[in-house]
């Protein structure tokens, strides 16, 4: 296991640097609020729950539900004009 002080100097001399945004950087979780817009909000939420509780790995659970909800770039682009991202209080 990696340390904590060995952790925040690979972090200060990292390239890049990846966050789990849904619910975490924003207060939206974006694939279940596009999922609502396409229709099939509850087969995806059951998805999700089993995802978060570990029965089924992450890579495998978001390509299953992308492509149960299969947005069009006008669907995605109405839930951005609809329902904007809000920022988690404090993320700044």
């Amino acid at each position: 296991m990696i340390s904590h002080s060995e952790l925040r100097k690979l972090s200060y001399s990292a390239n890049a640097v990846c966050f789990d945004v849904d619910s975490m950087v924003i207060r939206e979780e974006g694939i279940g609020e596009l999922a609502k817009i396409c229709g099939v909000e509850d087969v995806v939420s059951e998805m999700t729950w089993r995802a978060m509780g570990g029965a089924v790995p992450f890579k495998s659970a978001l390509t299953e539900r992308l492509a149960l909800i299969q947005p069009s770039r006008e669907q995605v682009q109405r839930l951005i004009a609809e329902h904007p991202p809000h920022l988690t209080p404090g993320i700044r």
